[in-house]
């Protein structure tokens, strides 16, 4: 690392430039990826909460133009689930529970209006308090003809407990505030089933009645049982991360960001070749002195894989650090998850990354002829 330390002393501009440039495509993919979090957790942080082993998906009494019933898919929007199909997962050797959740996205007046998320849940379910914790105000329960509102929904609602708001003609009381959680970009608000099959029109007789859009599943079966019931029941099902497949804003929107990522990556990584490549060319003539010297290829591209880890080393940190303040105050307005995986991992990669584009730039270093430096070809 002698030569390493020596070198960025003597050419501390040229370094200072290559590090600043490290360390703004440090400073744009940690932001990147805290805003990637952030959009994933504000598209499907209430489906997390829940803490379900599977989600149920059904293909609802809908019918296709010959009559036949669709065959169930991982959809949110396509999905149904019947009365009958609940209780014979309920009844399913292995699950603990299997509660049926409506889901609909529609707009709620209070003091003023607002687009939230509607998850109709049973009379008594106390899901809103396992997913979101304990009440802000009031209470997590949930009642027939009561509302239990995320605090960003009560905010935008201008609501409070006792108010009551209407959600597609139906007026209902807010019994509680609970902590945000939020599906597809809306705050939820928590109703019973039976609100939620009025807003949703859904209807149906007998056990093909339908209670929800999915059953969120708690329970301890194989992949075989899983399967069997499945097919016993006509509906499909998918882990809480599998079910994110479900939700068409939540794949486009993290595919295109992860391709940005993916792309600020290659170019950290071109841009450490490209200068280490030019510098190397330009030090031939000193390679070419010390190898005659004595010096062996090895000691050089150790030396100049150091001196690189050192500029990138500096470059992440610098970029890093910027990117935590910046981030810090971002997620005042926008969401954004600033955390060890959206920091610490994007810089580590940078860095890794340049380690690996040393690598290639300089392998030039140990092939320097010595008769360079006595004006040989």
């Amino acid at each position: 690392m002698y030569l390493g330390i020596r070198d960025i002393r003597a050419a501390k501009g040229r370094f200072a430039l290559i590090g600043s440039v490290v360390g703004l495509i440090t400073l744009l993919l940690v932001m990147l990826t805290g805003l990637t979090g952030g959009l994933g957790a504000q598209n499907t942080s209430a489906l997390s909460a829940l803490k379900a082993d599977r989600f149920v998906f059904g293909a609802g009494t809908s019918q296709t133009a010959d009559g036949k019933i669709p065959q169930a898919e991982v959809s949110f929007t396509a999905s149904g689930i019947t009365r009958e199909q609940a209780e014979t997962w309920r009844g399913t050797d292995g699950v603990e529970q299997a509660t049926p959740i409506g889901i609909t996205q529609t707009r709620v007046e209070g003091d003023s209006a607002a687009t939230a998320a509607i998850f109709g849940v049973p009379d008594g379910s106390d899901l809103p308090h396992r997913a979101a914790g304990e009440a802000l105000q009031g209470t997590a329960q949930i009642r027939s003809g009561t509302a239990v509102v995320s605090r960003t929904a009560a905010s935008d609602l201008g609501v409070g407990v006792g108010d009551r708001v209407t959600v597609g003609g139906q007026k209902l009381e807010v019994a509680g505030v609970l902590p945000d959680e939020w599906y597809s970009h809306s705050p939820v608000i928590w109703t019973d089933t039976a609100a939620w099959q009025s807003l949703a029109h859904a209807s149906g007789a007998g056990e093909q009645t339908p209670v929800g859009t999915v059953l969120a599943v708690r329970g301890t079966l194989d992949d075989a049982a899983w399967s069997a019931a499945e097919h016993r029941t006509d509906t499909v099902t998918a882990t809480t991360r599998g079910s994110f497949q479900g939700l068409a804003s939540y794949s486009s929107e993290r595919g295109s960001l992860l391709t940005m990522q993916g792309f600020l990556y290659g170019i950290s990584a071109l841009v450490t070749i490209s200068f280490l490549t030019v510098w190397t060319i330009q030090r031939t003539r000193d390679i070419a002195v010390l190898r005659a010297l004595g010096a062996a290829g090895s000691y050089l591209v150790r030396d100049a894989v150091g001196q690189a880890a050192v500029i990138l080393a500096v470059g992440v940190a610098a970029g890093t650090l910027a990117a935590t303040g910046l981030g810090a105050l971002a997620a005042r307005g926008v969401p954004f998850t600033l955390d060890a995986a959206t920091t610490l991992v994007p810089a580590a990669g940078i860095w890794v990354l340049g380690i690996l584009g040393s690598l290639i730039a300089v392998r030039r270093v140990a092939t320097v002829d010595p008769m360079i430096a006595l004006g040989g070809n």
